[in-house]
């Protein structure tokens, strides 16, 4: 059936959200690994540690830095800041009493990764999930209405809040009144508003 997904048993329908750009992340992972590399500088220059491992390591951050710029300009403009961020992560081991900074940075790593795939959200006869870091989902006795509409899927809860998100019509094939007939049978079904 055209617009269903290729996994019935699990979700009816997955809806892929509009990808925003991912510039802002971009700069926020630079200037994080190069402020980080800025403070280590002054904190080999201020401890006296100009000739430790530490100082030396440090400077792995701006040639990741500047591996990443180069590889996105001459090859591949898609790759991430993960590499560089890691290496930040693994220059906090080497600064006594800021070993747990490098836990931070395996997070970001993760966020960063996570915040660059696509959003989906599935839509089963059970519930409505939104596949974030960490998943929201969403039962259909908590929803008044489901709804597509000009590429805008709304959400409309009981307790009168709305969650929008716009879908992307080039990775979506979903025939809308189709869509908006199987969530409003789900909204009565299962749903049963209260009165």
């Amino acid at each position: 059936m055209p617009g269903r997904s290729n996994k019935p048993a699990l979700f009816q329908y997955v809806l892929i959200v509009r990808k925003e750009k991912s510039g802002n992340i971009d700069y926020i992972s630079f200037l994080l690994c190069f402020t980080c590399w800025v403070f280590f500088l002054f904190f080999a220059i201020l401890t006296n540690r100009t000739s430790s491992v530490f100082f030396w390591i440090s400077f792995l951050i701006p040639v990741a830095l500047i591996r990443n710029w180069w590889i996105r300009k001459k090859h591949d403009p898609r790759i991430t800041y993960k590499h560089p961020l890691f290496v930040t992560g693994i220059v906090w081991l080497f600064v006594p009493g800021m070993r747990w900074i490098f836990i931070l940075f395996i997070l970001f790593v993760l966020f960063d990764h996570q915040a660059r795939q696509n959003l989906e959200i599935g839509v089963s006869d059970e519930q409505v999930v939104i596949n974030t870091f960490f998943r929201k989902r969403f039962q259909w006795d908590e929803l008044s209405n489901v709804v597509l509409k000009d590429n805008l899927l709304t959400l409309d809860f009981k307790n009168n809040k709305i969650l929008q998100r716009e879908i992307d019509p080039h990775l979506n094939e979903v025939e809308e009144k189709e869509f908006n007939e199987f969530c409003e049978e789900q909204v009565l079904t299962n749903g049963k508003l209260e009165i």
